[in-house]
């Protein structure tokens, strides 16, 4: 607990002082108490004492020039560090900036806590113009998965600690936390405010599938002639790639990594079919979507992109994404991990094995369709970087050039650090 001083009382042989501290520092206490390390943000009324506080005692700092950018990059850490990034924003302006990056992470499953200075509330609620007024928690509400207001110092540690859990239990997302400029000021008794820290435990608890779904599931798998599994970037959240790994190579099915789950398993892995990815979906009659949404991303699951007669099995922690473009015949809900622990232990051996025919149409359709690119790129090695229009298939050339040599591509290159 970091201290400040008042004097108490003065006699002629004694200064007796009673120790106190205010809510910026209780915010840096709470912080620290659940061991996060680096915050982001754009200081300024009514925050710059408490940015200055959490770096004087270790805490670093990212300054940014808009906080859009501050809590982008704050959300970007959470989704590779599974803990919520945390992002300092100044009242009215620097709010609402904050606000568009907010919603972005809460769309896309993002964990962060954006803590943002307000205008004092019994100004704002009767509207008579305090510096920078503005309702920030009712805005926010609409575009984050929950927000916060902490009005007393004695609940900055709750307010911390509610923010943490929601912001990474379940389906992580943006969480808004307003601490109003009166109650970062607020004066406590130290004691009192060292009592009020709460560590969260066990922010993101597991949550295990239902035996009989994976049974379910398993029961479609090893019926279908042409199964597919799709990797989303819950996979590559859940940092479940051992489990991952072993059930997709146990199984012999092919997968279809998303854009963001790419390093889950290796981009040359024998049973990637990456390189033909139209074929997949078009045929596939049983599909398996891990961390994955039917969104736009995947044309939402219907024809001509998909099978119409396609079946879906789905695994997801948050049960009302199911069944929101296409029926879901096998729900799996949990975390993905323990939704992949649970189907590699109930699976029996050889229960499921993918057709040889499916596997060798795939594996032929993959081997023509980098055949082709890469003669195009031997044709003319700089025309991605010459041209300048390939937007996308810049970044496809270079991993089918890759697919093509003998080097592994490596699995995972971006450091998880804290």
């Amino acid at each position: 607990m970091t201290l400040t001083h008042s004097s108490d009382a003065i006699d002629n042989r004694s200064l007796v002082r009673q120790a106190l501290t205010d809510g910026n520092h209780l915010v840096v206490d709470a912080l620290k108490h659940n061991e996060v390390h680096t915050i982001y943000g754009l200081v300024g009324i009514p925050i710059t004492d408490l940015a200055r506080i959490a770096q004087s005692t270790g805490i670093r700092y990212i300054g940014f020039r808009h906080e859009s950018d501050a809590i982008h990059a704050a959300a970007a850490a959470g989704f590779l560090t599974r803990r919520p990034g945390v992002c300092l924003t100044v009242s009215g302006p620097g709010f609402l900036n904050g606000l568009v990056a907010l919603a972005n992470a809460t769309t896309n499953c993002f964990p962060v806590v954006q803590i943002s200075g307000s205008s004092e509330r019994h100004i704002v609620d009767l509207k008579r113009g305090d510096y920078e007024e503005l309702d920030q928690m009712t805005a926010a509400e609409r575009f984050a998965k929950a927000a916060y207001r902490v009005d007393r110092a004695e609940d900055i540690g709750r307010g911390i600690a509610r923010a943490i859990r929601t912001a990474v239990s379940g389906r992580p997302g943006g969480v808004y936390l307003d601490i109003p400029a009166a109650v970062l000021g607020e004066v406590i008794d130290a004691e009192r405010g060292a009592v009020s820290l709460w560590r969260v435990v066990d922010p993101a608890p597991r949550q295990l599938p239902a035996p009989e779904a994976v049974d379910r599931a398993l029961l479609l798998l090893a019926g279908a002639k042409k199964p597919l599994v799709v990797l989303g970037k819950g996979a590559a959240y859940a940092q479940a790639d051992s489990q991952i790994q072993q059930f997709i190579e146990r199984t012999g099915l092919p997968f279809l990594p998303m854009s963001m789950a790419k390093g889950v398993l290796p981009d040359d892995h024998p049973q990637s079919v990456a390189a033909a990815r139209s074929l997949a979906l078009r045929e596939a009659d049983v599909v398996m979507l891990v961390g994955a949404r039917l969104n736009w991303l995947l044309g939402h699951g219907e024809a001509p992109q998909w099978n119409p007669d396609a079946t879906f099995i789905q695994v997801d922690i948050e049960p009302t994404e199911l069944d929101s473009n296409q029926t879901i015949a096998a729900p799996l809900v949990g975390d993905i991990g323990s939704v992949m622990q649970a189907l590699i232990e109930r699976t029996r051996p050889d229960q499921i094995r993918a057709q040889a025919a499916w596997r060798h149409e795939l594996a032929e359709r993959s081997a023509q369709n980098i055949a082709k690119m890469s003669q195009r790129l031997d044709a003319d090695p700089h025309r991605c970087s010459s041209t300048g229009h390939c937007g996308p298939s810049a970044t496809c050339c270079m991993t089918l050039r890759t697919s093509t040599s003998s080097t592994r591509v490596p699995t995972r290159s971006i450091s998880r650090a804290t």
